[in-house]
């Protein structure tokens, strides 16, 4: 055993080697595919999923990866504050709603490439805020949190919004030294 090299461990990546499972999704689960021709509305719920799990399973610390992917996704300077937004929207979201949030989990493909029905809801407050804030926006928002007090979640997600979109979306565009 005279000058033997240590095999080389095989690098993971976030993503491994399927970590979960070959589930099939349930029947109120829509590919990932399917959840918007925006780019940045797919990464979103990928990021989010990165901070959900790290409430569900904290010493997966995937906080870490939430705000890699935010940097990689979202371009720099820009990600990160959208990805502390993606966080300060989950935060109020977790103050108002009371019963367990179903998401798929970010570190396995199988799941991953499919979207729950509680990820769907958060990202039609997403959707419809732009448009008007007051109407389908706090409807998706009062079924997200269970009929309770919305306002924080439709704040946050508002100034999310701000952040993802400065150009093109039709809210008043913030001007955080964060942002410049």
């Amino acid at each position: 055993m005279k000058n033997q090299r240590p095999t080389p461990r095989k690098r993971m990546s976030w993503r491994g080697e399927n970590q979960c499972c070959d589930r099939a999704p349930d029947a109120k689960e829509i590919p990932l595919t399917e959840a918007g021709p925006d780019y940045a509305k797919n990464a979103i719920p990928e990021v989010a999923r990165c901070f959900w799990q790290t409430f569900a399973m904290p010493q997966t610390q995937a906080w870490l990866m939430a705000l890699q992917l935010a940097k990689h996704r979202f371009r720099g300077q820009r990600g990160g504050a959208i990805g502390l937004e993606i966080l300060a929207t989950v935060q109020a979201m977790r103050h108002s709603r009371v019963s367990c949030f179903r998401f798929n989990n970010p570190a396995c493909n199988s799941c991953a490439a499919f979207v729950s029905e509680h990820e769907r809801q958060f990202m039609s407050v997403f959707r419809a805020v732009p448009n008007k804030p007051e109407g389908p926006a706090r409807s998706h928002a009062m079924l997200l949190c269970e009929g309770n007090d919305t306002e924080l979640l439709i704040e946050r997600m508002t100034e999310l919004v701000r952040v993802t979109y400065p150009k093109i979306c039709a809210l008043p565009v913030p001007s955080p030294e964060y942002l410049h």
